[in-house]
């Protein structure tokens, strides 16, 4: 459910036609929102000592008083927790409650609080609320037994926004983490003029080789290299899949007129190779970087010469 960072006007549209269904599917209705209408002067009169109790009892607890050490943090909180309590009975459930909500769950996430703190402080809510309730001298049973309903509802949904948000948020930080490893495990570098190399760490898998055939396309492009080394002594092992990955890599690289010196080539490598009946006939492979590199600077005509054995020669 992509509550957050909805980038497209569809996504966000869909994200709040879903809480418009979480609705629906507890019946939070329009005579629940005239109930919770009902309730908002007495939450008006007791929100500074409700906000002052909540927050006392939070930092009354190790767990939740270390995410409340600074004094301004823990007044603009006090601020937003004010707001976010009146709200409850606003009367108006729309979109830009639907905002603030969402915002709740991700801050939460950004600061590193736990969903168990989270939710175990709605039930503190609670505790605090239902005494205002009960003992209003203003509201007959059936008042406050509706004004009680209609609050347990919106709770209900505030909670399963939020937590959904926070979800969405970690997972969020969990992708971009894994895209930016990704991205380090498959580093495309240029070596020599000509050459470019990509060593290659960990499993290829449909994901990573789709991003790593387009960084070294993209890198052989760049530099104008006719030749690309290819190295998978960091790869622990070769199945067929991965093997496909390779020779698709292989295929693509030679469209653009450069080839492919695959080097790492360990014994237990080739052997798979073998077994599995891939055909590197017209690949040229290498024990080693080192020597994948020569072979490269030779078919560009390039001669290294030692210039220490020169020097002592002199």
């Amino acid at each position: 459910m992509p509550y957050i960072n909805s980038h497209s006007n569809s996504r966000y549209i869909s994200a709040f036609d879903k809480w418009q269904e979480q609705k629906d599917f507890v019946k939070f209705t329009k005579d629940d929102e005239e109930a919770l209408k009902k309730m908002h002067p007495t939450a008006m009169k007791y929100a500074d000592d409700f906000v002052e109790k909540l927050y006392e009892h939070l930092m009354s607890h190790p767990d939740t008083k270390r995410f409340l050490s600074d004094e301004k943090t823990l007044n603009r909180l006090k601020l937003a927790q004010k707001a976010y309590f009146l709200d409850l009975t606003s009367g108006d459930y729309g979109e830009e409650y639907f905002n603030s909500r969402l915002k709740v769950g991700i801050v939460h996430q950004r600061i590193g609080l736990p969903p168990r703190i989270y939710m175990t402080t709605y039930c503190y809510y609670m505790q605090l609320i239902i005494p205002t309730i009960y003992g209003n001298p203003d509201f007959d049973a059936e008042t406050a037994n509706a004004i009680f309903m209609a609050l347990y509802k919106i709770i209900n949904l505030d909670q399963e926004l939020a937590i959904s948000a926070y979800i969405h948020a970690t997972d969020e930080v969990i992708s971009r983490q894994s895209e930016e490893i990704m991205e380090m495990s498959t580093p495309v570098i240029q070596i020599w003029d000509g050459v470019v190399a990509a060593p290659i760490i960990g499993t290829l898998d449909s994901g990573r080789t789709q991003q790593f055939m387009e960084r070294l396309l993209e890198k052989i492009v760049e530099t104008n290299s006719p030749v690309a080394l290819v190295d998978i002594t960091g790869v622990p092992q070769i199945d067929t899949a991965t093997a496909q990955h390779l020779i698709d890599t292989i295929n693509a690289v030679k469209l653009l007129g450069s080839q492919v010196i695959i080097t790492g080539v360990r014994p237990v490598i080739a052997q798979t190779l073998v077994h599995l009946g891939i055909d590197l006939t017209d690949i040229i492979t290498r024990p080693s970087m080192a020597a994948g590199l020569k072979v490269a600077l030779d078919k560009l005509s390039i001669k290294v010469t030692d210039m220490s054995k020169t020097t002592q020669g002199s």
